[in-house]
């Protein structure tokens, strides 16, 4: 008599990494909202397992260190950072500095939404790298919108305030449009999003623009 031998069954190798990014994406969800209303200091590794479901032996297995698990929480955090950058590009066509400053306001509106708790938990975790992280970004913002033509811009137009230079203007936009007013204003002050965009453009406008004739 012949013994008919079962086939093993098929590994679905798809279906695992699948699972692993599905667990991967909760500790990070978890993560992010402890860390951000918390202080990093006080969550700990199993705080987070036990948010996001899961045994503290998995956290630890899939990111080793909580410092490892708060970078790769802020490699994922800006993808959308690109697409709000992109409302600048028509204004090349522009030389009026109130629509460079509205849509700056809008475009910062859109980046904030989405990323200002990560912006804060990375300058107020009180770890040497991710506030580097956080010194590195700001000051790649500050490149980025002299290099985009900014301070041409409010050069040629002859709109600037008689005082401030080029300069001067560039190092206010910098200040005004950075994530700490957004998260005073919006976290602590309890403004919406829409209405710092109003008041960002606003301010831009009147500190750094003669009146418009």
């Amino acid at each position: 008599m012949i013994k008919t031998v079962k086939g093993r069954r098929p590994y679905n190798g798809a279906l695992r990494k699948e699972q692993a990014q599905m667990t991967r994406g909760r500790v990070l969800d978890a993560a992010r909202r402890l860390l951000t209303s918390g202080t990093y200091s006080s969550v700990t590794m199993e705080d987070i397992a036990r948010e996001a479901g899961v045994a503290y032996q998995t956290v630890y297995g899939i990111f080793g260190t909580k410092l490892r698990l708060a970078q790769a929480l802020i490699e994922v955090g800006f993808p959308h950072v690109a697409d709000a950058l992109e409302l600048f590009e028509p204004l090349r066509e522009t030389a009026d500095p109130e629509v460079w400053f509205r849509t700056g306001a809008r475009v910062n509106r859109l980046i904030y939404e989405l990323c200002a708790d990560l912006l804060r938990f990375m300058r107020e975790s009180g770890d040497p790298g991710l506030v580097a992280r956080y010194r590195e970004r700001e000051e790649q913002r500050f490149l980025g919108m002299t290099q985009f033509g900014v301070l041409a811009m409010l050069e040629r137009g002859g709109r600037l305030r008689t005082g401030i230079s080029g300069s001067e203007a560039a190092a206010v936009i910098w200040a005004l449009s950075g994530p700490s007013p957004y998260t005073d204003l919006v976290f602590q002050r309890g403004w919406t999003p829409a209405r710092y965009e109003e008041w960002l453009g606003d301010a831009l406008i009147n500190t750094l623009l003669k009146p418009a004739i």
